[in-house]
């Protein structure tokens, strides 16, 4: 089943032409049995063909720029970082508490079928060495694909009170469910097709005009 991708940046004046979504410099996602094949071949799970169905849908997606910040507990507030203003550009924080610092990253993925299948959902989980090396817990979720235009916010919990990440570093992992031999590339053009960017403002729009109706809306496909 064929999938396409834009990368997207929120809050960008150029959301899909932005500098680091050029070919010669975007790092595009790429599956999991691919790129962490070195690191599982050995065990003897590799050949389990319960746990390469699991993995065989998904993909790696990869941090696009250097950023490190330092956090305070007590203060509740970031008191260090690598980048100047607006700090927006890089992370996007949304709570502090004791127990860690939520935010987003504007760095984004548009997903999408270029068919009408139904019932295709895709999941985005943790990258499974993610919090051992960052400290950084990813907050799953997921959604009707096949439904629901909008595109993958990711959004991560700060254990550590120092962050640090690497361009090229794994993020998260997004995996598709509903159907089957999948294969994921990125679209043509620098913005996605029309009718896809009328949906995608509609429908990322909706909750504004009636409060949380995306979700019972969009869930099921009918």
């Amino acid at each position: 089943m064929k999938l396409y991708y834009s990368p997207y940046f929120e809050g960008s004046q150029s959301v899909w032409e932005h500098p680091l979504h050029q070919d010669v410099v975007y790092i595009p996602p790429q599956r999991v049995l691919e790129y962490d094949k070195k690191l599982h071949e050995e065990h003897i799970y590799w050949d389990c063909p319960a746990w390469k169905n699991y993995w065989n849908n998904s993909w790696v997606v990869f941090n696009q720029i250097d950023f490190k910040f330092e956090w305070d507990k007590t203060l509740g507030k970031i008191t260090k970082k690598s980048f100047g203003e607006p700090k927006t550009d890089y992370i996007r924080p949304e709570q502090i508490e004791n127990d860690g610092l939520v935010f987003g990253l504007p760095q984004q993925l548009l997903i999408w079928l270029p068919n009408k299948e139904k019932n295709i959902w895709i999941e985005m989980i943790p990258y499974t060495r993610l919090f051992h090396q960052t400290g950084l817990e990813y907050l799953s979720s997921e959604f009707p694909l096949s439904r629901w235009h909008k595109q993958i916010a990711p959004r991560f919990k700060a254990h550590a009170t120092t962050i640090s990440l690497k361009r090229g570093d794994p993020l998260y992992v997004i995996r598709f469910k509903g159907g089957a031999n999948y294969s994921l590339q990125r679209w043509k053009d620098i913005d996605p097709p029309e009718w896809l960017r009328v949906k995608f403002h509609q429908h990322n729009s909706l909750d504004y005009w009636v409060k949380d109706a995306a979700w019972n809306l969009f869930r099921r496909d009918t």
